[in-house]
C-alpha cells in the first residue's frame, strides 16, 4: 500500500488516468485484504478466549443475500461463470446476516482462488420442513480425503503448491464452521475421486431461537 501511494504521489511523475485508476484499486484492495485480515485475527482470538461466536439474529433471506455476494464476486474475474439455484420459494430464516454473509464470501473467494484455470461456480440451496441446505461447488483443484476435516482447524493451510502460494491466514474456514456451528448447523468439505472440484455443504435450522 505504502509503495503504491508513495509512487502515485511522486512529483516528479505524471501518471495518465489509467494508472492512476489501476493503483488506486489496488490500494483499495490491499486495504481491504488487511482489515478482513485483522477482523479475522479479532474474532478468532475472541472465539478461544469466549469459546463461542456473538450472533446478532434477525430475519435473513439467504438466497437474495448469495445472489448479492455473486453479484460482488462477477466483477472480481472473468475466468469463472457463477450458477446460482434456489427455489423461488426458499424460506426466511433466522440468523446473523453479517456473520453468515462472511461465510458465504469466503467460500466463494476460495471457490475462485482454487480454480485458477477457472471454471463454473454453483451455489445451490434447498429445504425441508425443519433444515435448509446451501452448496457451493466448484472446479478447481479439489482436496485431499485426510484434509477434508483439517481445513476447519485454525490456521490450517494445505501443503500443495497452489495452496503456498495462495495469499491466506487459514482462518477462514475455523471461522465459517464455528459461525455455521453457533447457528446450530453443520458444515462440512467434500471433494472427488480425481479431486477436481469440491463442494461445501451447509445446513441450517429453520427455527433458530433468538438468544434472550
Amino acid at each position: 500500500i505504502k509503495g503504491y501511494a508513495g509512487t502515485l504521489r511522486r512529483e516528479d511523475a505524471e501518471w495518465d488516468i489509467d494508472t492512476m485508476r489501476r493503483g488506486l484499486n489496488i490500494i483499495e484492495e490491499e486495504a481491504d485484504r488487511l482489515t478482513e485480515l485483522i477482523e479475522n485475527l479479532l474474532m478468532a482470538s475472541k472465539i478461544q478466549v469466549e469459546g463461542m461466536v456473538r450472533l446478532e439474529i434477525d430475519e435473513i433471506a439467504l438466497d437474495k443475500l448469495i445472489r448479492a455476494s455473486v453479484e460482488r464476486f462477477q466483477t472480481q474475474t472473468n475466468k469463472h461463470t457463477f450458477k446460482v439455484e434456489f427455489p423461488s420459494d426458499f424460506p426466511v430464516i433466522l440468523g446473523d446476516p453479517r456473520r453468515l454473509r462472511q461465510v458465504i464470501d469466503n467460500l466463494i473467494s476460495n471457490a475462485i482462488k482454487y480454480s485458477p484455470v477457472g471454471g463454473e461456480v454453483k451455489i445451490t440451496g434447498e429445504y425441508d420442513e425443519d433444515w435448509i441446505e446451501l452448496a457451493v461447488s466448484d472446479q478447481g483443484i479439489g482436496i485431499r480425503p485426510d484434509e477434508a476435516e483439517r481445513i476447519f482447524e485454525r490456521f490450517y493451510r494445505s501443503d500443495d503448491s497452489l495452496s503456498r502460494s495462495t495469499p491466506g491466514t487459514g482462518l477462514g474456514l475455523f471461522l465459517a464452521r464455528a459461525i455455521i456451528e453457533a447457528h446450530g448447523g453443520t458444515i462440512t468439505a467434500t471433494s472427488y475421486p480425481d479431486r477436481k472440484g469440491t463442494t461445501f455443504s451447509i445446513t441450517l435450522p429453520r427455527q433458530m431461537q433468538q438468544p434472550t
